[in-house]
């Protein structure tokens, strides 16, 4: 597992968990399986622009979704990200 998959997955929980919404709502937002949103916060899988706008969707903070993606594209650490 890459370390910014890793993070990137556990900022997307924080964030869904603060939302205080579950992982079958971003999935249905997102139009995926629950499976697919764990795997994801688990940092097995990259998350896919359908699912990132899910997330948006979901937690209605689509700010905070772009500023862990730009975070993840600048190769900011998580403290760094979560912290935006």
């Amino acid at each position: 597992m890459e370390t910014e998959t890793m993070w990137l997955g556990q900022a997307l929980r924080m964030l869904r968990l603060e939302a205080d919404v579950t992982q079958e709502y971003v999935a249905y937002c997102a139009r995926t399986t629950q499976a697919q949103i764990a795997r994801v916060e688990l940092g097995t899988r990259q998350p896919t622009l359908c699912v990132l706008r899910g997330y948006a969707r979901a937690t209605g903070d689509p700010e905070a979704v772009m500023r862990i993606c730009e975070a993840a594209i600048l190769g900011l650490e998580y403290d760094d990200a979560v912290s935006a």
